[in-house]
């Protein structure tokens, strides 16, 4: 229960951190590199200590496959979302960047789904009684809070949360689940958004 509590705060501060440093402060670069770095450092410390979180969390290759083929029937109609959105209020962008931000940006979904599925979601699991339908329906509206004010944001944040926290239920393999969130991002920010995430990392603030 020790370690659940100290995860929980360690997410908890996470997301106060985002809405300071991206949020206020307008440094999404800075905050998404410190955040990365700070939980990589976690999980080779939590994993010296007791190797078996890695499977319980879900870093292992077992289940890939099954968790593929159950997140790739959301990823087509997140994306058909997506394109009939853009397509209808003029913000559907095509770039070749989108081949850029697709092969990066599942590394910062793998965090992403770590701290909301495998930590919030895991532990909530674990230490209460609450049924696995309550706890889905909790970790997405947390997970859209986190992406507040943006209502668009948050309304996607919270259809992710629930289709993975549904999978990683079943199939613990958070390696899936960065994919996933990496391209339904992707699709999101080009397809209905109508943003280009690459010129905003490459035109954006790393410093006050």
């Amino acid at each position: 229960m020790n370690h659940a509590r100290s995860e929980l705060t360690a997410v908890l501060a996470t997301g106060l951190a985002h809405f300071v440093v991206s949020g206020w402060l307008d440094l999404h670069q800075l905050f998404i590199a410190g955040a990365c770095a700070f939980w990589v450092v976690f999980v080779v410390w939590r994993a010296r200590i007791d190797p078996s979180v890695l499977s319980r969390w879900g870093f292992t290759r077992s289940g890939f496959g099954r968790s593929c083929k159950l997140l790739l029937p959301a990823l087509v109609v997140a994306m058909a979302c997506f394109v009939a959105v853009g397509s209808w209020t003029g913000a559907l962008l095509l770039h070749w960047h989108i081949a850029l931000i697709a092969l990066l940006y599942p590394a910062w979904g793998l965090v992403q789904q770590f701290l909301i599925v495998a930590l919030v979601a895991g532990n909530l699991r674990r230490h209460t009684g609450a049924s696995e339908r309550l706890l889905v329906l909790l970790t997405a509206a947390i997970f859209a809070i986190a992406h507040a004010p943006s209502l668009a944001l948050s309304v996607a944040a919270f259809c992710l949360a629930i289709v993975t926290t549904t999978v990683h239920f079943r199939v613990r393999n958070l390696w899936a689940l960065g994919l996933f969130h990496g391209w339904y991002a992707t699709g999101l920010y080009f397809f209905a958004l109508g943003q280009n995430p690459w010129q905003e990392v490459v035109a954006g603030r790393w410093w006050p």
